[in-house]
């Protein structure tokens, strides 16, 4: 049943969210605006409370100041269906550890406190953390960066009995402005505060210099915790500055089935890296022949390169590159090509981003690592002498990106800021030379819409035995950030039972993706196997070409 709303008690001291007449939470209005490496942030008993109307909505505005800050002024906007949350401070300072609702003292506002029971932490992780982690108000969570490369900055919560709607309190920075690796909640840790805090911690990579808003608190609603992300996400579309994607105009062969040789490159002898060949890749194109399987595209993973900074061919392992590449064109399938992000390996330190003089990762805004992801990109997916004519990319380890204090780079910028500034470098150097090439990655937020051609569920521990129920759930999380964004079902190891189950049901969530050829499962998979799976193939293909 979709909940009536949301309503507002705005007081002296404090908000009082209600969703569908029941008081969620009743937060204090102030909030801690730490400096890095500075004492904690006070404000003035001092709360002068103002309403007003701009652009048809309703806002109400606070003003005080700190031990920290000349002015500080908290706004609450009121938009259809939802409510932003702002922080303006004045002075000078790096920013550091920002605690939403946090209050000027432990006490303050005496009936602060909330009714909800338990929130979805809408992130992902491997083995036992791939289920939906639901947890009770009384544990920490954080969402940063892990399999979904950042995912929504929200949580969703709802009271402890089943049946009720879901209010979603989720960050949202100005576009330019996540300079943040993480949004977290948590009960309030003063004695006897009886409260939830929501935080980030800007490290110190943002200096304030006169007047800075914060990145804003947003509240929406749903019937249940993804509708609630769902509404996040529109309210970042609609007013938070993310652009808008359509992707129904996708080319047809973005759309699959895929063929990954991951999984496919333990089979051969020796490292998995090793096994990445152009000898090895010709065995596994042969196997898709021989097993009548038409997949799109198949996808050269790790590791094909040289080094993985500089991201050419290794001429051992790929004496002609692009001689495979014309005989898959041939065969009707594009080529893509697993891409580490960050990787420093066979780069110089001044292209990358270090600490202390170490390389930790490539930095983005260096006009030399700039320019190698032209010729980069020139080489691998240029159709000239000297080019492979290959057709895209699968960006994995992107969240294994520099991260913590004191990083040194070309620009002060940090975290998601960063990632968002690597893939518009990486996305855009590769449209510039085949506009038709695929990006797939594993984004999850409106402010990557832009820089996603497919986004990818991830990897699966076969041992967990949950393969429908993780992937569907990243799936969701995939929808209610990017709506309409395809994505890559990725592959599912496991026993045989859960291998054929999860590859039969594949369409029912994205394009179907296959990562073995000779044991999909254990035992391996039979001939009846093989034909069910050509079937489900087919028939994923025929609905595709008849629409």
């Amino acid at each position: 049943m979709k909940p009536k709303g949301f309503r507002l008690r705005v007081k002296a001291e404090s908000l009082e969210i209600l969703v569908d007449d029941v008081a969620y939470f009743h937060l204090p209005v102030r909030s801690s605006v730490g400096i890095e490496r500075g004492e904690a942030d006070r404000d003035l008993p001092v709360l002068s409370a103002e309403a007003g109307q701009s652009e048809g909505r309703r806002f109400f505005t606070w003003t005080t100041r700190s031990n920290l800050w000349e002015k500080k002024v908290y706004r609450l906007d009121l938009y259809p269906q939802a409510f932003a949350y702002r922080v303006t401070v004045s002075g000078r300072g790096r920013l550091g550890k920002i605690e939403y609702f946090s209050g000027a003292e432990a006490n303050e506002v005496p009936e602060a406190g909330y009714e909800v029971g338990r929130y979805l932490e809408p992130h992902p992780g491997g083995g036992p953390l791939s289920l939906p982690q639901y947890r009770s108000v009384l544990q920490p969570g954080r969402v940063g960066l892990g399999y979904l490369v950042p995912p929504l900055l929200a949580f969703p919560f709802t009271l402890s009995a089943p049946g009720h709607p879901w209010l979603a309190l989720g960050l949202a920075p100005r576009p330019g402005e996540y300079d943040l690796d993480h949004f977290a909640t948590g009960p309030q840790t003063s004695a006897g505060a009886g409260r939830i805090v929501f935080s980030t911690d800007f490290l110190g990579y943002k200096q304030v210099d006169g007047e800075y808003q914060l990145p804003a608190i947003v509240g929406t609603t749903g019937p249940d915790e993804y509708a609630s992300l769902e509404a996040h996400a529109e309210w970042l579309y609609d007013f938070g500055g993310c652009r808008r994607r359509d992707w129904s105009d996708s080319p047809r062969w973005w759309y699959g089935p895929l063929f990954c040789g991951w999984s496919e490159q333990a089979t051969f002898p020796g490292p998995m890296a090793d096994a990445a060949t152009q000898a090895n890749y010709t065995v596994m194109s042969q196997r898709l022949d021989e097993l009548g399987l038409e997949p799109t595209a198949i996808i050269i993973d790790a590791k094909w390169q040289r080094t993985n900074g500089e991201g050419l061919p290794d001429p051992e392992k790929w004496p002609d590159l692009r001689g495979f590449v014309e005989a898959q064109h041939a065969r009707g399938r594009r080529v893509l090509l697993w891409f580490k992000a960050w990787n420093t390996e066979g780069l110089p330190a001044e292209e990358c981003i270090n600490l202390w003089g170490q390389p930790l990762g490539t930095d983005p805004n260096s006009a030399a690592y700039r320019q190698r992801v032209r010729e980069m990109m020139a080489t691998l997916l240029g159709e000239g002498e000297g080019c492979c004519n290959c057709d895209g990319f699968k960006v994995d380890f992107a969240n294994v990106m520099p991260l913590g204090r004191d990083l040194s780079g070309t620009t002060s910028s940090y975290g998601i800021e960063l990632l968002k500034q690597w893939f518009e470098l990486f996305y855009n150097a590769a449209k510039a030379v085949k506009p038709d090439c695929l990006v797939n990655n594993s984004c999850a937020h409106p402010y990557f819409a832009e820089v996603t051609d497919q986004a990818r569920l991830h990897d699966y521990a076969g041992s967990l035995r949950a393969a429908w129920e993780v992937m569907s759930f990243r799936q969701r999380l995939f929808r209610a950030a990017l709506p309409g964004v395809l994505i890559d079902t990725d592959g599912v190891i496991s026993s045989h039972r859960e291998t054929m189950d999860y590859l039969r049901r594949a369409p029912q969530l994205g394009v179907p993706d296959l990562y073995r050829l000779t044991q999909a499962g254990n035992p391996p998979l039979a001939a009846e196997d093989w034909a069910e799976i050509r079937e489900v193939w087919r028939k994923y293909s025929a609905g595709l070409d008849s629409a």
